[in-house]
């Protein structure tokens, strides 16, 4: 691929990625950064929330005619919250959204981390550690495995390494 001259100057000397560096680091916790300090301003994230997209296997920044590669320790979206409503668990993102699970998406993956689909399917959110313990609750020993009791199913957790 050719850069475009006029990234090259921002672009990091070690940088391995498809397209050219954002400069924004994303942590497993979901909180953004660049060059070091945090990202706070409410309609800057709330510009990065609204034009990012997972595509071939990176999350990209969309943004007019121009398109860069964010830089993310896990996965983009996080679950901070979840509380039981309408007989099934809505989540609270770190973009602000609200929305159902889908208990079908769930899994655990290494370090015992919960993960589930969110964004109609789009992306993979990571649960926090409290939405991890909020959603503990809700968990049961299903023959060999665990299981997710929500609205008087059992979903059951696959284990994803």
């Amino acid at each position: 691929m050719q850069i475009p001259p006029d990234f090259r100057p921002y672009i990091p000397p070690d940088w391995q990625g498809k397209l050219p560096p954002c400069l924004i680091q994303v942590t497993a916790e979901g909180e953004m950064f660049h060059h070091g300090a945090p990202l706070i301003h409410p309609r800057i994230l709330e510009l990065i929330y609204e034009s990012v997209h997972y595509e071939d296997g990176i999350y990209v920044l969309r943004l007019n005619d121009q398109t860069c590669q964010l830089e993310v320790e896990d996965t983009f979206h996080v679950v901070a919250r979840v509380s039981e409503q309408d007989g099934g668990l809505l989540l609270t993102l770190n973009d602000g959204s609200k929305e159902m699970l889908n208990p079908a998406t769930l899994w655990v993956g290494q370090g015992d981390v919960i993960y589930c689909r969110v964004k109609n399917g789009a992306f993979t959110a990571r649960f926090l550690r409290a939405a991890h313990y909020q959603l503990a609750t809700l968990i049961e020993e299903m023959g060999d495995g665990y299981g997710l009791r929500v609205g008087g199913a059992v979903y059951p957790l696959p284990i994803k390494a």
